[in-house]
């Protein structure tokens, strides 16, 4: 077994990572954390990754320029479920093994999507405001029950929030390009296929789980905000990158929706002056939805095992681009 040096760009990894972190210092490898969590930008990503053999990466950008600069590097393993910041393509022709952990947030977003939907509809971050400033008045909220949630994405997320969705009482219809399996659909028959122009034009709520591809991007657009209801309620946990943010601003800003909750931005950290902070009706939170102190530690064993795999000569279990097994490239096992 070989002794790889790691580096870790994921603030959840170092933070809560502990259990993970030991059983690599265990496993012989050396465990460096960045001088500041990601996403880098490119320049300061090969300067910390120069020797390393592995990154626990947060969505720093990983392409044929990070994989030429940075000839030890064998294993990106994504400290979460999306793999955007990865072009798999270009990955796969350096011999870069790219990994992730698809179910350990589950639960951790769908009860954050909850939350922001309580808070934003019954106007509980207004009621903080007001208290904290030394106030007192009444903000009218909206009920949920019987009201309509309309899921763009039906995959475990999606689906953990339809559990919870019905439990309070909520109508839920979902829309996903690609129908889950016969077993999920039964698994859910209160759960109603629906057009998204439909989903748009019925629902009182609507929450975005989709991935973040070519084919997805802005599909949040003015023309999908135009056909929404008047007194619909946007949710995005999911990738800023659904959400054209211009159209969200304007949207707002004229009345054309009745609010938003947003957890994640086409540009991260957000610019202090970026017009969504101050956009009315609008519930900014800090890409945090994955941040449950649980699955920060199933994230963090997530991105452990898949090094004692490759190290032990085994190939991981949550790998994203196998065919790179295959390649003439591959930086592991060359001996």
């Amino acid at each position: 077994m070989s002794r790889w040096k790691i580096l870790v760009t994921a603030q959840a990894f170092a933070v809560s990572g502990q259990a993970a972190h030991k059983l690599l210092i265990d496993g012989g490898h050396e465990v460096v954390v960045a001088s500041k969590f990601g996403p880098l930008t490119l320049e300061s990503l090969i300067a910390e990754a120069h020797d390393c053999d592995a990154i626990i990466a947060a969505t720093d950008p990983y392409d044929h320029m990070t994989f030429a600069a940075l000839p030890n590097l064998k294993l990106v393993a994504r400290c979460g479920v999306g793999v955007d910041s990865v072009n798999m393509q270009q990955a796969t022709d350096a011999g870069v093994l790219v990994t992730n952990v698809p179910h350990a947030m589950t639960d951790a977003v769908a009860d954050y999507c909850m939350g922001l939907l309580l808070t934003m509809v019954r106007r509980i971050h207004d009621g903080f405001n007001c208290m904290v400033s030394g106030g007192w008045a009444e903000f009218p909220g909206v009920e949920l029950r019987g009201k309509q949630l309309g899921l763009i994405g039906f995959g475990k997320i999606g689906q953990a929030v339809a559990d919870r969705a019905l439990g309070f009482g909520l109508d839920v219809v979902a829309c996903d390009p690609v129908l889950p399996e016969r077993e999920t659909i039964e698994k859910y028959p209160h759960v109603r296929w629906v057009t998204l122009e439909e989903l748009y034009q019925s629902s009182n709520f609507i929450s975005v789980h989709a991935p973040n591809t070519p084919e997805t991007r802005h599909m949040i657009n003015q023309a999908a905000f135009a056909a929404m209801r008047k007194d619909c309620y946007l949710i995005n946990t999911a990738r800023g990158a659904l959400i054209d943010e211009n159209a969200l601003i304007e949207a707002l800003s004229h009345s054309h929706i009745a609010g938003a909750a947003i957890d994640v931005y086409s540009q991260e950290p957000l610019p202090s002056d970026h017009p969504l902070r101050s956009t009315p009706r609008l519930l900014l939170t800090p890409h945090n939805a994955f941040n449950s102190r649980e699955a920060a530690e199933r994230m963090s064993m997530g991105c452990a095992l898949p090094i004692l795999d490759i190290t032990e000569r085994r190939v991981p279990e949550f790998l994203c681009n196998p065919s790179v097994m295959h390649s003439d490239s591959l930086r592991v096992w060359r001996d």
